[in-house]
């Protein structure tokens, strides 16, 4: 077949153009698997100074220290964008990048350290290290005669932070909101509760889930009830691979300091927040702390009724993927909240209560349950609160310990002494749910009990209204069918029910857990499907009371 001059030229300029297309197509999809780079791959400092390598066109970068230079260095803000290393001792050290970019392609670099010692002034002073932060100055500046000396191998320890004080500045449009926290108490009620190694010398990794999403974190650490202080030498975090297993993913794997340092204390009778760091993490997520403890005190704190398994090992073990053999219990220590970088609108919701709210009965072993379950009501109230639009944004903080009452000051402080601080520690609290008082009930041969109660309960209403806090009024649960009852009992639990609901209450709405779990054949007991022979604590109806909630009482 003949083609004509003028249809050759239209095929060949057709031709042309295609080519040309993916000629300039070609860069576009070469620069998509840019391979990353690092913006040094030898690095010289000064003991106790800093420098930040960054990288590029990385999806992700995991950071490690070889072994045999542990001693050397540490790594501060590890995340994808990059790395400080900061120099512990004089000598070489090397640190490993690994890093993943394109589909599934990753990539190693090694980055060469020398640390040397701080050099000396004329005057016999150790010269402090050049501060990134100002480039002005010049390298033959005076050192100032007021500064004071320190040999290079002593560690200042810093003056640990107060929850008064924010560690960094809130970013417009955002807010603080803790999305995770515990009632502290004292660990050492029970010897279970206690770690099974002396915490001295050991790694400790602890379990938590978050119950919303962020890309920044930070930590209330608490040693409210330790005589002496509490060293930690390193803590890490990361995210948990499988909710039963101490492994975690070591691409996630962040330092976590306290003014600017890794190692720091907890003085005794205190509190403490740590620094923000970078850490991306969903709602629901399991994150993994693992702390290298120096000394610590006889009694922790902590709390005993983790209903996740804790970790523990001897060494320095914050940054290994698994932990092999460990001790176990299933308490947290010195934790007392998380609190992640939100949108503004974000909110919390504080459970105040006993062991119904600890979550009694989800972890015990002669009820054929297992920790690290996560089906306290608490938990599936957050999963709700997670698959409706207008409450995603809103936490769930769980303060209820086990065995505690409002009077009375068993296993820790009685509930009407621990009440603000478990309301008002937190970040962006702006509802509480009172699910509190059977353990004043038990046994009853008056009701005297009801006078006593009532102005403990108007103080929590107050106090809630006072902090711009609405508060939500559970009525307590029937327990005819257990040792605790008594008919003077029943009859305080009625008068405080009736109150409860009643306009005179103050609350800000009901939540009827009351109701929701109550025998229809028997009102006075919990259904047996429920509770078994137990009679007070409605292990297997946590889901039920969970659904009973009402979610238009937290959507504003």
């Amino acid at each position: 077949m003949k083609l004509n001059k003028n249809k050759v030229r239209v095929l060949a300029l057709a031709l042309s153009a295609a080519m040309a297309v993916s000629a300039a197509a070609a860069p576009t999809a070469e620069a998509k698997t840019a391979k990353p780079k690092l913006s040094a791959t030898k690095v010289s400092l000064a003991v106790g100074s800093t420098k930040k390598v960054t990288v590029k066109n990385a999806k992700r970068a995991v950071w490690s220290v070889d072994k045999k230079g542990k001693a050397k260095i540490s790594l501060l803000k590890k995340s994808k964008k990059g790395v400080t290393i900061k120099g512990k001792a004089a000598g070489k050290a090397k640190v490993t990048a690994k890093m993943s970019y394109g589909a599934k392609k990753t990539l190693k670099k090694t980055i060469t350290v020398n640390v040397k010692e701080k050099t000396k002034t004329d005057s016999g002073q150790t010269e402090a290290p050049q501060q990134t932060a100002a480039p002005q100055q010049t390298a033959n500046a005076a050192v100032p005669t007021a500064a004071p000396t320190q040999a290079a191998n002593e560690t200042m320890m810093p003056e640990p932070q107060i929850p008064s004080q924010n560690p960094i500045e809130t970013p417009a449009g955002e807010r603080w909101l803790t999305t995770w926290g515990t009632a502290e108490e004292k660990c050492n009620t029970t010897r279970e509760s206690m770690p099974m190694l002396s915490m001295e010398g050991t790694t400790i990794r602890q379990i938590i889930r978050v119950t919303t999403a962020g890309e920044k974190i930070r930590f209330r650490l608490s040693n409210q009830y330790g005589e002496s202080d509490v060293t930690i030498k390193s803590m890490h975090i990361a995210k948990q691979i499988e909710p039963t297993k101490p492994d975690i993913d070591t691409y996630t794997d962040t330092v976590v300091t306290v003014g600017g340092q890794e190692e720091f204390i907890i003085p005794k009778g205190e509190l403490i927040v740590t620094d923000a760091v970078d850490f991306d993490v969903e709602a629901l997520e399991n994150i993994a702390i693992s702390c290298y403890f120096g000394e610590a005190p006889e009694i922790l704190t902590g709390h005993r009724g983790a209903r996740a398994t804790t970790y523990q090992l001897e060494g320095n073990m914050v940054s290994d993927e698994t932990f092999e053999e460990p001790k176990t219990t299933t308490a947290w220590y010195f934790l007392a909240d998380a609190s992640l970088l939100s949108p503004e609108g974000g909110r919390a919701v504080v459970c105040f209560g006993d062991s119904i709210t600890d979550g009694y009965g989800t972890d015990a072993s002669y009820l054929g349950k297992k920790p690290d379950s996560y089906t306290r009501w608490g938990d599936y109230f957050a999963k709700r609160l997670q698959e409706n639009e207008a409450t995603k944004n809103v936490s769930v903080i769980n303060e209820g310990i086990g065995s505690n009452s409002i009077l009375g000051d068993y296993p820790t402080d009685a509930g009407k002494d621990r009440f603000e601080r478990d309301l008002t520690q937190h970040d962006g609290v702006a509802y509480c749910i009172i699910l509190m008082g059977v353990n004043d009930l038990h046994q009853l041969e008056n009701t005297d009990k009801f006078d006593q109660l009532l102005p403990e309960y108007q103080k929590m209403v107050q106090l809630c209204h006072d902090n711009g806090i609405k508060v939500y009024g559970a009525p307590l649960l029937p327990f005819g069918t257990s040792d605790y009852y008594s008919e003077a009992s029943e009859e305080v639990r009625t008068k405080i029910n009736n109150w409860m609901r009643s306009e005179e209450s103050g609350m800000d709405g009901i939540i009827d857990f009351d109701k929701a779990v109550a025998d229809p054949d028997n009102e006075l007991a919990i259904k047996k499907e429920y509770t078994g022979t137990d009679g007070l604590h409605p292990y297997n109806g946590y889901q039920v009371m969970a659904e009973a909630i009402d979610l238009s009482l937290f959507e504003k």
